[in-house]
């Protein structure tokens, strides 16, 4: 059996992957194996694209939905399903042959696998969390189908990764096909799984860095790398030239705000509607504009339209593309973000985009203008292909804005028509989270006929507005009895208003100023702050430019528990955000003639502002504790400061603290090995000792004018953090004292 095994492992990895598929194969029924087949020849003759992995997730999510009716998923296995497509698109690209045949099958099996694993209620939680952190990680770079056939290691890292891949999804699907008995006495296996994602990520890493290392060589040598582009392959120049002007058009995330606003929920109304249906068959020409009350749902309805249109609509028939505007995106509320990632979506369903990129060959990398985006759309996108638009939130745009949206949109389709949403999804949304809550122990009560009062009472105080219901079951959710949830039926509040009002008063209560701390800070923000860089921002004392890792939150949800469930964490990207635009629009300036008078929007930019310029002053920045000398430490003679100094309060940390505490009854024990060992663990989860440096760094200027200029501390802190990056930002000696001046002025 080890000589097999040695055999198996001098294999190339090529090799091995093309096995893990024939084995995978092998264990189908002669039924599945025709199905796997007609889809491996399906993505030879159709390479899968971005457009197959929203069709697989919407699929997903359509069959998830029978089970869980407002539970969503699909988005879940997003990330990782475009690391397979990319991989699914080289064999097209750059490969071909036998190898071509292995990378669709790659894609094929994952695809059988996943709609399999549907069925497995119990599990589709827990399972497409393992997909969602594999997918943080997974390969996707734009630049890989560039890169490689130039490099011999880059192709045997993604071959040991997809064979992994297809390891985990043998698994899963050969689980699936057990009897409910089998099943029921036979639980999945949290070991193999762990392990398998364990080196998914090490394999995914390892790609990185290949990648990575591609990257720099290549544009060291961008000249010949250009004319080593031109004797390549047809379809391989081809490719490079696609994502050129797919580049030109927009690099902006469009995904992300889809996938988040997706997770919320399903929604029917649009399947029940005939207007929307003769929309969407082309018998009713022109635009639907979707109207309605605040927090009443119509950003969950679009995402569920655009999962709608990819699943309905042949992907030889039309192209759909989309765009969910977020008020704390900046970026995502300018026109020319707007258009150009709508364009760059309706060009990606084309093949050839030589002749446009001939055109404007000369562009040097700058991105179109909107005139030239439309020529490049009209020249690329002919009227005899449909498309469908999905914009949301342009509401969150200024008035000038809109104004040139509207226009541009016009241009591509004159008819507009009006649609009044009034959704009649809201009995169905209640019942399904009053549902949710009681079968996942969310809520508890000791007359069952109370969950009833619970659905009239919400049914007839909504007013159609989704955020209220969701804001009033959470409310609810907390409380230990059944007297306690009828005052509060009795006492609902009226509107969304009352409803911030009371969350924030009731959960500020432990500690407001931390509360308005934390507000200020999400306010104030140019983007979405992660939770590790809100961790370090609410941990320095503004004018106190010593660092004291002491003084870091050991948790940094605690701290967000003082906003109740106003605030939300994205479970993929970590970040923190007002739940709803209202809650911010409510702290700024009031919502029904209702004024929270808890501090202005220049207020929270200044308590940015302070903390930036007082974090940019610690002078630690590159001084990290370096990993590759460790001296002994004994357990007796480690005093506490140099353990707090070293490591993060993290998992890890606790880890560590356990050993030194039982280290006592051991003097001579040698602790370095330990910390080394957990410093490497730490380093793993954290590139950075300091998280919130990114953000600081790169916004520090745009912030100065905020600083508390008549505070001594902030100004004598100011003044030095000028001085120090002047010549780096190119500002004059004038310049610097206007800066300072304009900081003086500001109100504290």
């Amino acid at each position: 059996m080890s000589g097999v095994l040695e055999k198996a492992l001098l294999l190339k990895p090529e090799i091995r992957l093309a096995q893990a598929v024939s084995e995978f194969e092998a264990d189908l029924s002669t039924e599945q194996k025709a199905t796997f087949r007609t889809l491996k020849s399906q993505s030879q003759s159709n390479t899968p694209d971005p457009s197959d992995v929203m069709r697989l997730t919407a699929e997903m999510d359509r069959s998830i939905s029978i089970k869980y009716s407002s539970r969503c998923f699909g988005p879940r296995f997003t990330n990782f399903l475009q690391g397979v497509q990319q991989f699914a698109a080289l064999g097209d690209v750059v490969v071909g042959g036998s190898q071509n045949l292995i990378a669709c099958g790659v894609w094929s099996l994952v695809r059988m696998s996943l709609l399999s694993i549907i069925s497995l209620s119990s599990y589709i939680d827990k399972l497409s969390s393992m997909f969602m952190a594999i997918g943080r990680a997974a390969p996707r770079y734009q630049a890989m189908a560039l890169l490689y056939p130039r490099s011999k290691k880059l192709q045997s890292h993604l071959a040991e990764y997809f064979i992994l891949v297809v390891k985990l999804c043998h698994y899963l699907f050969k689980y699936e096909q057990k009897s409910s008995v089998r099943q029921f006495t036979s639980s999945l296996n949290d070991t193999l799984l762990k392990t398998l994602q364990t080196d998914l990520d090490k394999w995914a890493n390892s790609i990185k860095e290949e990648v990575n290392l591609n990257e720099a060589q290549e544009n060291s040598r961008s000249r010949a790398f250009t004319m080593e582009i031109f004797k390549s392959s047809t379809l391989q120049r081809r490719h490079e030239t696609k994502m050129r002007v797919l580049n030109f058009c927009s690099k902006f995330d469009h995904e992300t705000a889809w996938k988040q606003i997706r997770k919320l929920g399903n929604s029917s109304f649009h399947t029940q509607s005939a207007e929307y249906q003769e929309w969407k068959t082309g018998s009713l020409p022109g635009t639907i504009i979707f109207t309605g009350k605040l927090g009443s749902g119509k950003s969950v309805l679009l995402a569920n339209i655009v999962d709608d249109l990819n699943l309905t609509t042949g992907k030889d028939q039309s192209t759909v593309a989309y765009f969910f505007c977020k008020y704390d995106i900046l970026g995502s509320l300018q026109t020319r973000t707007i258009l150009g990632s709508l364009v760059r979506q309706l060009l990606s369903s084309i093949p050839d985009l030589g002749a446009i990129a001939k055109r404007y060959e000369n562009s040097q990398g700058r991105e179109f203008d909107i005139e030239e985006l439309f020529e490049i759309l009209f020249q690329g996108f002919t009227s005899r292909q449909k498309a469908y638009l999905v914009i949301d939130g342009l509401d969150e745009c200024d008035f000038a804005q809109k104004e040139i949206l509207i226009q541009a949109i016009q241009r591509i389709q004159e008819t507009l028509k009006v649609w009044i949403y009034d959704n009649p999804d809201i009995e169905a949304f209640i019942e399904t989270e009053l549902g949710h809550c009681l079968s996942e122990r969310k809520m508890t009560i000791g007359d069952p006929t109370l969950i009833l009062e619970i659905q009239d009472a919400l049914l007839n105080g909504s007013q159609g507005m989704f955020l209220w219901v969701a804001l009033q079951i959470q409310t609810l959710c907390k409380m230990k009895t059944d007297y306690a949830m009828r005052e509060a039926l009795a006492n609902l509040p009226r509107d969304l208003s009352e409803t911030f009002s009371r969350i924030l008063s009731d959960s500020g209560r432990s500690d407001p100023s931390l509360q308005a701390k934390v507000l200020q800070l999400v306010l104030a923000a140019n983007r979405p702050l992660t939770t590790i860089e809100l961790r370090e921002a609410l941990s320095v004392t503004p004018g106190d430019a010593t660092w004291d890792p002491s003084r870091l939150l050991h948790n940094v949800y605690s701290a967000l528990a003082c906003c109740g469930c106003l605030l939300a964490v994205d479970e993929e990207e970590f970040t923190v955000r007002f739940i709803h635009h209202s809650v911010k629009q409510y702290i700024v300036g009031g919502l029904n003639g209702i004024m929270p008078a808890r501090f202005t929007l220049r207020d929270a930019k200044k308590i940015m502002a302070n903390i930036i310029v007082t974090y940019l002053n610690y002078g630690v920045f590159g001084t990290e504790i370096s990993k590759t000398k460790v001296l002994p430490i004994m357990a007796q003679s480690a005093p506490s400061k140099i353990l707090q100094a070293t490591l993060d309060p993290s998992s890890s940390t606790r880890h560590l603290a356990m050993k030194f505490l039982k280290s006592r009854r051991q003097p001579t024990f040698d602790l370095s090995k330990m910390i080394a060992e957990t410093l490497n663990s730490c380093h793993s989860e954290s590139n950075s000792s300091f998280n919130f440096y990114e953000y600081a760094n790169k916004n520090w200027l745009e912030y100065l004018n905020h600083v508390s200029g008549q505070d001594a501390a902030m100004f004598k802190l100011s003044s030095k953090l000028i001085h120090s990056r002047a010549s780096a930002v190119n500002i004059s000696d004038d310049d610097q004292w206007e800066f300072m001046i304009g900081a003086c002025n500001c109100e504290n």
